[in-house]
């Protein structure tokens, strides 16, 4: 049992040295105070803000990217450019080289996930 304890804590903290190479490095990862977005490199998203966690896809218009909510197809945020995510407000930085491998892999783990949605269907 301390031995499975152990082996889960590798993982989930300093990412998994059996398991091969690192993922998410098509993943765009944004910070706002406490609050984090990520662009999947999927076409998926993942938005934890205050209010909880928000889970959809993003589809491409002829101008904006716009994040469509997985559960409802609501529109939550729309964008031209990193430096601008309108519908969640404003001051989001893109956490460009702040994060480690390991991080990036743990946040790939999020758009990973996306994809076991009932609602998620292949692009």
């Amino acid at each position: 049992m301390k031995l499975l304890a152990l082996m889960l804590m590798v993982v989930l903290l300093g990412g998994c040295p059996l398991c091969g190479g690192f993922s998410g490095n098509g993943d765009h990862v944004f910070a706002r105070g406490t609050d984090q977005l990520i662009l999947c490199a999927n076409d998926g998203f993942v938005a934890t803000i205050s209010g909880g966690t928000i889970e959809g896809r993003l589809e491409s218009g002829s101008d904006d990217t716009v994040g469509v909510e997985g559960d409802d197809g609501q529109p939550v945020f729309s964008f031209a450019s990193y430096d601008q995510f309108d519908g969640l407000g404003s001051g989001w930085t893109e956490v460009d080289g702040s994060y480690t491998d390991a991080e990036l892999d743990h946040a790939d783990v999020l758009c990973t996930d996306l994809t076991s949605r009932p609602w998620w269907s292949p692009s």
